[in-house]
């Protein structure tokens, strides 16, 4: 991987099979570029198996998200809401073993281009910590410098919200203004969601990064949600997990969720779960 310039920065892509064309549709159009995925590979969506296939055929460099520790039974629910809890529950019993064994082989954290790039999915460490405002993300920044010290761009993904934090410099989020990263000591970049917007909106995310030049620009492309909710729908997951969930509901759903992680504690309660309707 040393000097490869240019790369497609994915995250949080969570079985959406749709997203995910359109994304490497627009990858192919941008040519030449080496595909990296901070993790949440599966999780949420109703087509593990072919998101996996798909990456796969394109020689993905990925790491390992909390979707994949949860449906590799790595991790429990106490940290997951309810659809993500029924997905993880139903992705374990579609998995052939290859998948399984792939999904199983990645690693928590990756180094590219002789340390330069540091990819991981929350944080190098845990997972499962957001990283989504600007003390965070200089914490985090902090923390890599005095323990991998010769990365220069810090990639994560968890919070399905695109960032950028500039070391002793610019903080921007969502489509704000990006600077480019020449001559930067070190920063930390999420691309955002591939397949699970949290903006209330039905868009795919991602961002391209040229090591050469140090450019950045976050890409939102629109995709073929209607299909992705369908066959949610059809296979017993929750379509409305595309889209952030109406606020008027969140008390309502915040219980349904302790309950569903109450159930998940023992093997019956997770049976229940994936029979339980929507």
């Amino acid at each position: 991987m040393s000097g490869a310039a240019r790369y497609a920065l994915l995250a949080d892509v969570h079985a959406n099979l749709e997203a995910l064309e359109a994304v490497l549709a627009h990858v192919d159009r941008w040519g030449g570029a080496r595909l990296v995925c901070a993790g949440d590979l599966v999780g949420y969506g109703a087509d593990p198996g072919p998101v996996i296939a798909r990456l796969r055929e394109r020689e993905v460099l990925a790491v390992a998200g909390n979707h994949e520790q949860m449906v590799l039974g790595r991790l429990g629910f106490e940290r997951c809401v309810r659809s993500g809890i029924r997905a993880a529950l139903w992705t374990r019993q579609q998995l052939s073993e290859g998948e399984r064994t792939w999904l199983a082989q990645l690693p928590g954290r990756l180094e590219l281009e002789e340390g330069a790039v540091l990819v991981c999915h929350g944080d190098p460490d845990d997972p499962q910590h957001y990283v989504s405002t600007e003390r965070a993300a200089r914490a985090v920044l902090a923390d890599v410098a005095r323990r991998f010290p010769r990365a220069h761009l810090v990639v994560c993904g968890h919070t399905h919200h695109p960032l950028l934090c500039v070391e002793d410099g610019p903080f921007s989020g969502d489509d704000g203004p990006l600077p480019g990263l020449r001559g930067v000591r070190r920063a930390l970049l999420n691309p955002g969601a591939v397949g699970q917007s949290r903006n209330g909106r039905a868009e795919a995310r991602y961002a391209q990064y040229e090591s050469a030049t140090g450019e950045v620009r976050f890409v939102t492309l629109p995709y073929d949600h209607a299909t992705a909710e369908e066959k949610m729908r059809r296979r017993g997951l929750v379509p409305a997990a595309v889209l952030r969930p109406p606020r008027p509901r969140a008390r309502i759903a915040s219980l349904r969720t302790r309950c569903t992680q109450l159930l998940a504690r023992s093997s019956l309660g997770r049976e229940l779960i994936t029979r339980l309707p929507l």
